[in-house]
């Protein structure tokens, strides 16, 4: 790949773009592809344990154990999806559209010895390759402001099997005026979008449509929490790590950071809050 489009990319160079992507994102921020969880202005946490943080208040409000199977939509290279299996002993299945993420991830359980419980594959998340009811647990870490949502939270519900619980986070847009709030993350980058039908960001959803969003896919929520505060810290330590990776990305791929990331600028140049959200399956 010599040069990547202008603008959004084009559907025939979507896979060079996303895995541009997730090489800059591993390079700068570390094996998760997804904000940091800090406690608290004075919390001194490195990214690495933020992002794992984060993990976890997901991965305890998936409520499972070793008999459990979970989903992971959106995995990226694999590091929530292994450990969400290290910290509940559950199965764990991990699809992103993104081939060589697949193998990535595949690699990294097998250096860990869990493949047995931790397997991954190529899979669209709003037109997804299995039974209705095969999980007990479904985790979407950012990967949903990738997709339509109502069309992915209706087949996140199929699958999920009666009393399951889906568990996600999601970006949000703030109020106008805190567009120009210093505490505000501004514009995200997370895993590749899950439909190939769109290389980019959907629109957002605003916070207080989840509660309808959550009933019209078949759902009952059970929890919606703003966690914006927890993970301010993400935007500007992600950027420095832009910065400080830059010239290493640049030199081995010959593409700008800049170029990289313009369709992500693009896509969604809005300052944004992040939730999370429970909800089970009747």
């Amino acid at each position: 790949m010599n040069s990547p489009p202008a603008g959004p990319p084009a559907s025939d160079l979507m896979a060079d773009y996303y895995r541009l992507l997730g090489e800059l994102l591993q390079m700068a921020w570390g094996d998760n592809f997804h904000l940091g969880y800090w406690e608290g202005p004075d919390d001194t946490s490195s990214v690495q344990e933020a992002t794992d943080r984060l993990t976890d208040v997901l991965a305890a409000r998936l409520r499972v154990g070793p008999d459990s199977r979970v989903l992971d939509v959106g995995c990226g290279i694999g590091s929530p999806a292994l450990r969400v299996a290290a910290t509940t002993g559950a199965g764990v299945l991990g699809i992103t559209t993104t081939p060589e993420h697949v193998e990535q991830a595949a690699e990294r359980a097998r250096e860990q010895g869990m493949a047995d419980r931790v397997t991954f594959q190529q899979a669209d998340g709003m037109d997804m390759p299995f039974e209705s009811g095969s999980f007990d647990a479904v985790l979407a870490l950012e990967s949903i402001m990738h997709m339509e949502r109502p069309t992915a939270l209706r087949e996140m519900a199929r699958v999920l099997a009666p009393g399951g619980r889906l568990v996600l986070t999601d970006v949000f847009p703030l109020a106008e005026e805190a567009s120009d709030n210093p505490q505000a993350f501004g514009t995200l980058f997370g895993d590749a979008p899950v439909s190939e039908q769109d290389p980019g960001m959907a629109s957002l959803a605003r916070f207080e449509d989840w509660p309808d969003l959550v009933s019209a896919a078949g759902l009952r929520l059970d929890e919606l929490t703003d966690i914006t505060e927890n993970v301010q810290n993400t935007f500007p330590r992600m950027l420095d790590g832009f910065i400080d990776r830059r010239r290493e990305f640049e030199r081995r791929h010959g593409v700008s950071v800049e170029q990289v990331l313009d369709h992500t600028r693009q896509a969604n140049p809005v300052a944004a809050g992040c939730l999370v959200m429970a909800a089970h399956k009747p």
